[in-house]
């Protein structure tokens, strides 16, 4: 059957749906992630894959002129996924989504064909402004629509059983870059990975003098100055007790007021703590205040989730 082909990238190709594609959207909507992530469809045969396929898929090409379409390995032809656009009753603007079958994941074809896509949408479709919404739990989702330039706004309700984090394209701001820089700065202070020696003491030039920090991840809250928390961090990243650490943000929100900012960032973290591995991820609450032309940070607070070990 022909189909519209829609646009091509260095190994993907992006194309409409057809009936013919009832197989492949009853495997893909039935894997673990979608059903994780996105919700069971209840799509359970052929027939009902068909269906699907009808009135939803194909129907919004008629209604919208764009869709969700066929992400296509070039290579073998074989059909690994689906993303394109959606027009929800539930959003104002146009969002951007994504699924690839397991066997396809962790090989870089979700921002290949996302970012086309971002593209297509912008000088295509002439289409203002594209958003973006993820399951809050699905970290992989998080990041590439960080990585294809938008960023966290807010949590909404779809519906009473589903809430989603919402991603917008952020505003041209040159002081949230310079507070993104420091924030930056300041978790890649304490890396070790590799043997890198980590210079824990760059951490007066980010904060101002008498700054504070909180770890208040078990409800009691442990406030230290700059020079309490510097001389045991540096000690366990140093010594042996804590290797190959490494932590970084997943997603963040900045509001600034003239000379003050705060700052919700979401991060994940990971290292060896006396030779066991471990993950955690948690939220940060960070302070910043102008001082002269420049941002410094005043305070951090941040509460942990465990993860586990391996």
């Amino acid at each position: 059957m022909q189909t519209k082909n829609i646009l091509e990238t260095e190994r993907l190709s992006l194309r409409e749906f057809n009936l013919e594609d009832a197989d492949f959207v009853l495997k893909l909507v039935n894997s673990p992630k979608w059903i994780e992530f996105i919700g069971d469809r209840n799509v359970r045969t052929l027939a009902e894959a068909k269906e699907f396929l009808e009135n939803n898929l194909i129907k919004s090409y008629k209604e919208n002129e764009f869709g969700l379409w066929v992400v296509v390995l070039k290579e073998t032809s074989a059909s690994i996924g689906m993303c394109g656009l959606v027009n929800r009753d539930t959003l104002e603007d146009i969002d951007i989504g994504f699924a690839m079958l397991p066997e396809y994941l962790g090989l870089g074809y979700g921002y290949e064909i996302a970012n086309a896509t971002m593209n297509y949408a912008k000088n295509t479709l002439h289409l203002d402004k594209i958003v973006g919404i993820t399951n809050p739990n699905n970290i992989a989702s998080i990041k590439l629509l960080n990585k294809i330039g938008l960023r966290f706004e807010k949590t909404m309700k779809l519906s009473d059983k589903d809430t989603v984090l919402f991603f917008s394209t952020p505003t041209d701001n040159k002081e949230e870059k310079e507070i993104s820089k420091l924030t930056t700065s300041f978790f890649s202070l304490f890396a070790n990975v590799g043997g890198k020696i980590p210079n824990i003491e760059d951490i007066e030039n980010i904060f101002i003098s008498n700054g504070m920090i909180i770890s208040n991840t078990n409800g009691t809250p442990e406030v230290y100055t700059l020079k309490e928390f510097i001389a045991p961090r540096k000690e366990m990243l140093t010594n042996g007790t804590l290797t190959d650490f490494c932590e970084g943000e997943i997603l963040h929100k900045t509001e600034i007021y003239r000379n003050v900012a705060q700052r919700f960032s979401f991060y994940q973290k990971s290292g060896k703590l006396n030779g066991v591995y471990f993950e955690s991820r948690g939220m940060k609450t960070i302070q910043f205040i102008k001082v002269g032309l420049d941002w410094k940070m005043s305070s951090v607070a941040w509460s942990d989730e465990e993860l586990g070990n391996n």
